[in-house]
């Protein structure tokens, strides 16, 4: 089974390849001096400067830019406050399923002002929105478990797809999918991988620009088995969303499995810079940095032994503590990366690697 399934899934993806016609073009919300994020078609029924900045939130969602897009969908509501998906988009914001990372506090606070919205007469959506939020209030039901959750939101999500089809309702399933109980990133079972993949490439196909379709087949090809089909999203999405310092990163997720060290370096430099840039420009603490991304540089460095490269990111780690102190800004993760960063050094250094000088 294991392996006509991974035939199963390179047949499809040559087939696309080799007789997709002209993709289309879909709806963008990216001008000249606006964010590039990719483009996608998410009708709602909101319109005008609500719907705009709703459609700029998903595209931030799809990138995992949860504070960009948590601004946006913030600005929809407050243009619309009966606009419900403006609070669905912000409750997403607090559930990041790839990184284990869920605030039920933030989240249901979200839902409750909907539920105020509603109560009040304000609300007016369509069966397709209704099922969005009642799929996202599963997440936030603290009456059950965390893997339970995850799989009737999975079951939500397969029943919104069926009965609305659309390139959101497979890609934010796709997603779903991919976040249940048993799903195991770095080694999966191809038979878990070849449904959600096939249909994340149709998507791709359909529109090559849509950062879903990219960012989550990255992660479904982040492993042995399907690191090379990876090749091909990584390159686009980096291309197409290049206002986020996650999506500039996400490529190295797939050079990495590959041991492509220099094209992991360079991609988290640039994610490093596009994220400094953005905390600068929106007046941002300095926890706010994308940190991952600069993990990701560092251990780069150390294992191509470029130890200069790594004692200077522990210095700068250092040096950013010092003035988020000097700010009274909340230090967020800085410490625990300063002492995890050590530590990995500490290693290093015990074959061999010289002593970092402060």
């Amino acid at each position: 089974m294991h392996n006509s399934n991974l035939t199963l899934l390179i047949t499809l993806l040559l087939s696309i390849l080799l007789w997709a016609p002209q993709t289309l073009k879909a709806q963008t919300t990216s001008g000249p001096d606006e964010l590039s994020l990719g483009s996608i078609d998410f009708p709602t029924s909101a319109n005008g400067e609500a719907q705009k900045e709703f459609l700029t939130g998903v595209l931030a969602l799809h990138s995992f830019w949860y504070p960009e897009a948590r601004d946006h969908f913030r600005k929809a509501r407050q243009l619309a406050p009966g606009f419900a998906m403006a609070y669905w988009g912000e409750a997403m914001t607090r559930d990041h399923p790839i990184w284990e990372q869920h605030d039920q506090e933030a989240g249901a606070e979200v839902l409750e002002k909907l539920d105020q919205q509603i109560e009040e007469g304000n609300v007016h959506w369509s069966d397709r929105e209704r099922q969005y939020v009642e799929a996202v209030r599963i997440l936030y039901n603290n009456e059950m478990d965390m893997d339970e959750r995850r799989k009737q939101y999975a079951a939500a999500m397969e029943k919104l797809y069926t009965e609305h089809p659309s390139d959101e309702s497979l890609a934010f399933l796709a997603l779903a999918s991919m976040t249940v109980p048993g799903y195991n990133y770095s080694n999966p079972d191809v038979d878990d991988v070849v449904p959600i993949a096939a249909k994340l490439e149709k998507l791709y196909q359909r529109n090559p620009e849509h950062p879903g379709g990219m960012h989550y087949l990255i992660h479904l090809y982040d492993n042995d088995t399907f690191a090379e089909l990876g090749l091909r999203p990584a390159h686009d999405y980096a291309s197409v969303a290049y206002s986020s310092s996650h999506a500039i990163h996400m490529p190295s997720h797939i050079y990495k499995q590959l041991e492509q060290w220099q094209k992991v370096i360079q991609s988290n430099i640039r994610a490093w810079e596009a994220s400094v840039e953005w905390q600068k420009r929106t007046s941002r603490p300095l926890k706010d940095r994308d940190y991952h991304s600069y993990r990701w540089l560092f251990e780069a460095y150390l294992e191509i032994d470029n130890y200069q490269k790594a004692c200077d990111i522990m210095n700068n780690m250092r040096d950013l503590k010092k003035k988020a102190e000097q700010r009274e800004e909340d230090l967020g993760r800085i410490p625990s990366l300063i002492d995890n960063f050590q530590g990995q050094y500490e290693e290093k250094a015990e074959d061999g690697a010289p002593t970092c000088k402060v």
